[in-house]
C-alpha cells in the first residue's frame, strides 16, 4: 500500500483515500491528523506511525495492539475502528490507525479554556466513565485503559442540565488481561499513573486510579501530580470544595494501595450513587435489620454536622477490672511497708537499713504510682465514660472520669479517616477500627476493655458510622 500527494493539491493524501484536513497532535515518531475519507466524505481520525530514528519495535506493538482492540470494540462513546494500513512512500514509511471523528473538545482545552465544572457535574462525568469501564472491563478478556486523563476524555458542550457527552479515547496505552503474561510496559502519564503501573502491572482498578485522579483535578483545578502527598496518598481535601462523601468516595479510588481501592467499576458507580452500599468484601448493614438494640445504655447523637456516641461505664468488674484489683490487693503491703522502714530508719540510731533512704523513698513512690494507676483503672468501670465523637472538621475519643478528660488517640482530621474496619482480637470478639491515617479509633466487644459493648451494640453503631461518613464496612 502505499501513500501520494494529490496531484491537483497540496494536500496531503494518504492510500489514496484519506485527505489530510490538518494535524491534530505530534510527538516524538507519532502524528495524529484529521482527514477526509474521500469515498465516503466523512471527517476521521488517522494516527500515523512513523519509522525512523525514534522509532522502538515496543512502539509498533502498542500500535498494533490498538488497532486490534478498536476493531474488537463497539460502544458510542468510543472511537470505532475504521481501517489500518501501511504506509510506503518517500515522505513517509510506518502504520496508519483509521477510527471515527468525534467533534468534541477534550476535557483538558475545556479546563483551559476556563470551564469550571459543578459537583454535581462531575459525578455525572464519573459515572459516564464509569459506565465506559464496566463495558470494557467487562469484555474477556478484559481490556484496561491505562492513560484515563483530561486530554483523553472528550466531552460536548453542555446542554441544559447535563454535563455533555462524555467520550473516552486514545487506547495506545491499552492492555488486556490475557496479555499480562508477557513483558509488560511501563505507560501512562505521571500524576495519573496508580503507583502499580510504575512497576508494570495493572488491573481494572488501575484505570479506577486515573479517573479517580482526573476528578480530583476537576474539582481542585490542579493537576494530581502538583498536589501534596502522604504516603503515596493524594491530599486533595483541603482545596477541594465537595461534600464529604465525595471526598471519602475520590480517596477510595485513589488508594495508593490496589488492595484497599475500588476495585471494579460497577463496584465504583454503586458506591458513588448509595454512599456506603456493599461492594465484593465491603458490606453495610440495612435499617431492616440494624436498630439500637433493647435495653441499651449507650447514647447516639447525631445531624449533618457530628455524630456523637457515649458508652457508658459498665458498672460491673470486667476481666480487665478484676485483673487490676487482685493486683492493687498485692501490691498494697509493699507501700506500708517500705515507709514503715523509712521512718523507723529516721527515728532510731539503731536501726539497720540496707538500703540508702533515698532509694527507698524512690521505690515507695513508685509502688504509689502503680497503685494509683491500677485503681484509675477500677474506677473508670463504675464512674468513666466514653465518647467518639466525630464532626466535619475532626474525629476524637475521650475517656471522662470525675470531670477530667483524656483523648486516646490524639484527635485527627476527619479527612484522614479512610476505612471501617469490622476485625476480631485474638479471642475471636469482634470490634470496631475507624483509621484515620496511622490512627485507630476502636470500639470493643472485648471484657477485657472499660468500656466494651454487646455485639448488637456494635452492629447498630458500625451501621450509624457507615451511614453517616458514607464510608463501607469492611470486614476481616
Amino acid at each position: 500500500m502505499t501513500s501520494q500527494e494529490s496531484a491537483d493539491s497540496n494536500q496531503e493524501v494518504l492510500l489514496e483515500r484519506y485527505e489530510v484536513q490538518q494535524e491534530l497532535g505530534k510527538k516524538a515518531g507519532r502524528r495524529t491528523v484529521l482527514a477526509r475519507d474521500l469515498q465516503t466524505q466523512e471527517l476521521v481520525v488517522v494516527k500515523i506511525l512513523s519509522f525512523g530514528n525514534e522509532f522502538e519495535w515496543n512502539d509498533l506493538k502498542l500500535f498494533e495492539r490498538e488497532a486490534e482492540t478498536l476493531k474488537a470494540l463497539s460502544h458510542p462513546a468510543i472511537p470505532r475502528y475504521l481501517d489500518y494500513f501501511e504506509l510506503d512512500s518517500p515522505n513517509s514509511r510506518g502504520f496508519a490507525l483509521v477510527q471515527s471523528y468525534i467533534p468534541a473538545q477534550s476535557l483538558e482545552a475545556q479546563l483551559k479554556a476556563g470551564r469550571n465544572f459543578s459537583e454535581e457535574e462531575v459525578k455525572e462525568l464519573a459515572k459516564a466513565i464509569l459506565e465506559i469501564l464496566k463495558y470494557l472491563h467487562g469484555r474477556q478478556p478484559p481490556v484496561i485503559h491505562r492513560d484515563i486523563k483530561p486530554s483523553n476524555i472528550l466531552l460536548t458542550n453542555r446542554s441544559g442540565n447535563s454535563v455533555g457527552e462524555v467520550y473516552l479515547v486514545d487506547f495506545g496505552s491499552v492492555q488486556t488481561i490475557a496479555r499480562r503474561s508477557s513483558t509488560m510496559t511501563v505507560v501512562g502519564s505521571y500524576g495519573y499513573m496508580p503507583p502499580e503501573q510504575f512497576n508494570g502491572r495493572a488491573t481494572p482498578a488501575s484505570d479506577l486510579y486515573s479517573l479517580g485522579a482526573t476528578l480530583i483535578y476537576l474539582v481542585t483545578g490542579q493537576h494530581p501530580a502538583d498536589l501534596p502527598q502522604t504516603d503515596l496518598r493524594i491530599e486533595f481535601e483541603q482545596i477541594a470544595n465537595i461534600s464529604f462523601s465525595f471526598k471519602s468516595w475520590l480517596r477510595r479510588m485513589t488508594e495508593p494501595i490496589a488492595s484497599q481501592r475500588l476495585a471494579s467499576a460497577e463496584g465504583a458507580l454503586q458506591a458513588l450513587e448509595q454512599p456506603g452500599n456493599a461492594t465484593q468484601t465491603q458490606t453495610r448493614a440495612t435499617n431492616s435489620t440494624v436498630g439500637k438494640p433493647v435495653g441499651s445504655k449507650v447514647v447516639l447523637n447525631k445531624n449533618v454536622n457530628f455524630i456523637e456516641i457515649i458508652i457508658p461505664p459498665i458498672g460491673e468488674w470486667t476481666t480487665l477490672t478484676k485483673f487490676y484489683l487482685w493486683a492493687s490487693l498485692l501490691m498494697l503491703p509493699g507501700p506500708f511497708s517500705l515507709f514503715f522502714i523509712i521512718i523507723r530508719g529516721s527515728d532510731s540510731d539503731d536501726s539497720i537499713v540496707i538500703f540508702p533512704k533515698i532509694v527507698l523513698i524512690i521505690l515507695l513512690l513508685f509502688l504509689v504510682c502503680l497503685l494509683a494507676n491500677n485503681i484509675l483503672h477500677i474506677l473508670p468501670a463504675f464512674f468513666g465514660e466514653m465518647r467518639l465523637r466525630i464532626t466535619r472538621q475532626q474525629i476524637s475519643r475521650i475517656f471522662s472520669l470525675f470531670g477530667i478528660e483524656r483523648h486516646s488517640p490524639l484527635p485527627s482530621p476527619t479527612q484522614n479517616i479512610t476505612q471501617l474496619e469490622r476485625t476480631k482480637d485474638m479471642a475471636n470478639r469482634p470490634y470496631l477500627i475507624i483509621w484515620a491515617g496511622s490512627r485507630k479509633y476502636e470500639i470493643f466487644t472485648n471484657d477485657a476493655n472499660s468500656f466494651p459493648v454487646t455485639l448488637l451494640e456494635l452492629d447498630w453503631l458500625t451501621h450509624e458510622i457507615s451511614d453517616w461518613l458514607g464510608l463501607p464496612i469492611t470486614r476481616e
